[in-house]
């Protein structure tokens, strides 16, 4: 590790170590500004224009489904950050990423995508009971104020015999920008949900997710942080 980085590091340390005895508005100020900058940044990196090419495979491929299972379906992506997660998705019959951050998210599209995007925290989405067909929640579970809650909504607003799709980082050393860690028993918090299938695989050195979810190594060492992926059907309520 270059000198640089390593003063980079220590000095992120410090903050997130004071600002873990802040008050909840100014810890939430801070990470909202974190995730703004970082996608700013993103933009600018990549010529003025976010790349999402890799999202169908997301959705489809990672997931062992086709994207025709997504036609005419509603769908939801919580956290859904600004890059146009839902852009492919042209089949289906209503898209909609919801984040806290989404005026700002549109701001820096510049209103080009052709999925909706709603200001919304996980935790309290403005949606109907069983309203989607699919929701995912791709690097956001860890995100959230309130990891229980998140996941009772995720549950509420997805409908019977719907999907829930789930890409999350786990056992990681907390940060203000990710509070929680969990393990790959986290799965079994979405209450009223069967489990289709669960894939844990190893983090790539540069911390690429999506790089890491396709490659699709196993983990190597329990209780070391890696990726859970997981997909989940809403059960029918029976009387």
């Amino acid at each position: 590790m270059g000198i640089s980085r390593f003063v980079v590091n220590n000095a992120k340390n410090t903050i997130a170590a004071g600002l873990s005895f802040a008050p909840d508005s100014i810890r939430n100020y801070y990470k909202q500004l974190v995730e703004t900058l970082f996608w700013r940044k993103t933009l600018h990196n990549s010529g003025g224009k976010f790349y999402n090419g890799h999202m169908q495979r997301v959705f489809t491929v990672v997931f062992d489904l086709d994207k025709s299972f997504f036609n005419g379906k509603r769908v939801l992506d919580i956290g859904c950050g600004p890059i146009g997660t839902l852009e492919w998705a042209d089949n289906t019959a209503q898209r909609i990423g919801a984040d806290p951050l989404a005026f700002e998210y549109i701001k820096l599209n510049r209103g080009l995508q052709a999925m909706s995007y709603v200001f919304a925290h996980a935790e309290d989405l403005p949606f109907t009971d069983d309203q989607f067909d699919v929701v995912s929640i791709f690097n956001a579970l860890d995100h959230v104020e309130d990891v229980d809650a998140s996941i009772s909504e995720a549950c509420r607003v997805v409908k019977p015999g719907g999907k829930i799709l789930l890409i999350v980082e786990i056992d990681h050393r907390p940060t203000v920008t990710e509070p929680h860690t969990f393990g790959e028993d986290i799965v079994e918090k979405f209450d009223g949900c069967k489990i289709d299938h669960v894939k844990i695989v190893d983090i790539r050195n540069d911390h690429d997710m999506y790089a890491s979810v396709f490659d699709g190594k196993p983990r190597t060492r329990v209780g070391a942080p890696a990726i859970l992926i997981g997909r989940l059907t809403k059960q029918h309520i029976t009387h």
